[in-house]
């Protein structure tokens, strides 16, 4: 299996870098894309790796904001054959909380509707290729990021708290091993390793890869977060996007050579 990081945050190779998330998925002779960032960057930085988005044939965003499905309309520029993976969610509009200028963070709506051909929308388990698994049955074993409450969505004229149930957990599966992207894990990275595993038992997790939205907490509760981590022993956990650098550094501190640092250019093997 080989990842390859197409946009993060952090730059990295020579590549520019944005507030969002792209990874390039070669596993088991096939090809598949988790989430196209905040722009069209991942197109361009894709070209400079070599990367060849016309091979991609299933295109899963893990939640329905605009840092991880802002570039789609660019992804269908390039592929015109590979479908796209959403979770299926109420209508509603996703919205930053400020009393001063509420601010719309959803996918581009225009877009959905050009390319409804092109869009599944599931609400339940779903293996679209062969080792990419889709899961929506996220446990709350966990308490989510303290940073969601200001996360709104609003239905009609009523704006409640987001309840994250756009999110989905995607986990790549090996013969022996599982890999799990967690997007931004709003619903918290423990909870989605927590779905992968009552959803393939028996299975290892050799990695964890994404945002985990710990930006927002404080010291003793990153530092309880990479605990439980360091008790799953999961060999190798990959994050940046929305983790936070001072959250990142005490993860590091917890789990010393396991973690590592994503940037844009960024390739992983397995």
């Amino acid at each position: 299996m080989r990842i390859t990081t197409l946009v993060e945050n952090h730059p990295g190779g020579g590549l520019q870098g944005e507030h969002g998330l792209s990874f390039y998925i070669e596993n088991a002779g096939r090809v598949a894309l988790s989430d196209v960032g905040k722009t069209g960057l991942f197109v361009e930085n894709a070209r400079k790796l070599g990367v060849d988005l016309a091979k991609v044939e299933a295109l899963v965003i893990s939640h329905h904001h605009y840092d991880h499905g802002g570039g789609l309309k660019q992804f269908f520029a390039e592929n015109d054959y590979g479908t796209v993976y959403l979770r299926q969610a109420p209508e509603m509009d996703l919205i930053v909380e400020d009393p001063n200028l509420p601010r719309y963070v959803g996918l581009d709506k225009a877009v959905l509707a050009e390319f409804t051909d092109r869009i599944r929308y599931i609400d339940g388990p779903l293996t679209p290729v062969p080792g990419l698994h889709l899961l929506t049955d996220i446990p709350k074993v966990y308490p989510k990021p303290s940073g969601d409450t200001r996360l709104m969505m609003q239905r009609g004229g009523e704006v409640l708290p987001d309840t994250f149930e756009h999110e989905l957990v995607t986990v790549l599966e090996e013969e022996r091993e599982l890999v799990v992207l967690t997007g931004c894990a709003h619903n918290g990275v423990l909870n989605m390793i927590e779905a992968a595993r009552q959803a393939l038992p028996g299975k290892p997790i050799r990695a964890v890869i994404g945002g985990f939205h710990l930006n927002a907490e404080t010291q003793p509760t990153v530092f309880g977060v990479g605990k439980a981590l360091l008790e799953m022993e999961i060999p190798e956990v990959y994050t940046g996007h929305c983790t936070g650098e001072m959250q990142t550094d005490i993860l590091a501190e917890v789990l010393g050579g396991r973690l590592h640092r994503l940037h844009t250019g960024m390739v992983m093997e397995f």
